[in-house]
């Protein structure tokens, strides 16, 4: 959402963007909202892992606690 408010501040402080057409309008808008989908994928490719424990293995230990007492 901060991405969005700031494209919109970037483009309102343009001393241009009064003049431009409602068209130019609406395909710089489209533009920008397509470069904040575009980072936003690459900030979950770039900060995604999934280098965690799988949760259904755990089940497993329970039961092999009971039967051999230790992990």
């Amino acid at each position: 959402m901060q991405l969005t408010f700031d494209k919109q501040e970037e483009r309102e402080s343009d001393p241009t963007w009064n003049n431009v057409s409602v068209a130019a309008k609406g395909r710089r808008i489209e533009e920008d909202k397509m470069q904040i989908e575009s980072e936003i994928a690459q900030h979950l490719v770039d900060e995604s892992d999934f280098n965690f424990v799988k949760m259904h293995l755990l089940n497993h230990f329970s039961e092999n606690i009971c039967q051999l007492g230790y992990l």
